[in-house]
């Protein structure tokens, strides 16, 4: 018999740690699952590394298996500019060599912010010159890019102004200011047709840096009416700007 005042010990301590274990499975089959499904919509939406136009390319990156981000890659004359640079070096050096596209041929990369999703292969163009918003080159926080890699000398970058347009090898490149997703996220008007906006139209209420500021610029962006064509980083290639006006306008 216990003493008066002390608890009696479980007799069958392995049936909590049973039960704990039991809850601990469970929630790694609901976190899995999760993973899954959105592994499934994200192979529906992310286009597959391909020419998916002339002159045109997509490139898809990976996470654990799982598409997470795709990036762009436009022919200039003889050479190549770039829209953003996803996740992964090592799949998109992969993904270059199947496009048949050297690394060395990108003279530009356009990037729509800075985080890691975006940046990962900076490194591998290093003909290029970078273009973004101040901030962005700055930025840098747990989910965003160590600023670091545009200090060194064979990177070299520009500040971009809103509305300045840059003009290389026969594209015409307009940097619009569009803030909310990150303090200086831009999107980029192609030739008055191809509209690059990163993480723009992921939705708002996920904004890291202002709501109601992403909310602004999407209308701000997608109120451009000879845009054709939206290149987002986690929802593809979209050949219709007017699907997202009806959305959002």
């Amino acid at each position: 018999m216990a003493k008066p005042g002390r608890a009696e010990p479980d007799p069958r301590p392995g049936k909590k740690f049973a039960a704990w274990k039991k809850a601990l499975l469970a929630f790694s089959a609901l976190a899995l699952s999760l993973a899954a499904l959105a592994g499934i919509a994200y192979s529906r939406y992310l286009h597959p590394t391909a020419e998916i136009m002339p002159g045109l390319y997509a490139i898809r990156n990976y996470r654990n298996g799982v598409p997470l981000v795709n990036f762009f890659i436009m022919r200039a004359g003889e050479k190549y500019i770039a829209f953003d640079a996803g996740s992964d070096s090592e799949q998109t050096r992969n993904a270059l060599r199947r496009l048949g596209i050297s690394a060395s041929d990108v003279i530009a990369v356009f990037l729509t912010h800075s985080d890691w999703d975006h940046v990962g292969s900076l490194h591998l163009f290093y003909n290029a010159t970078i273009f973004s918003k101040d901030n962005e080159f700055r930025y840098a926080n747990a989910t965003a890019f160590a600023p670091s890699v545009f200090e060194r000398p064979d990177l070299p970058y520009h500040v971009l102004a809103d509305g300045e347009a840059i003009e290389l090898r026969g594209r015409s490149i307009l940097c619009i200011h569009t803030p909310g997703h990150t303090s200086d996220s831009v999107s980029f008007l192609v030739d008055g047709r191809y509209l690059f906006v990163g993480d723009l139209l992921v939705n708002p209420r996920l904004a890291r840096y202002s709501e109601e500021l992403q909310r602004l610029h999407i209308s701000r962006a997608l109120g451009i009416e000879s845009a054709e064509y939206v290149f987002t980083g986690h929802f593809g290639l979209f050949r219709s700007a007017g699907f997202f006006r009806r959305r959002w306008l």
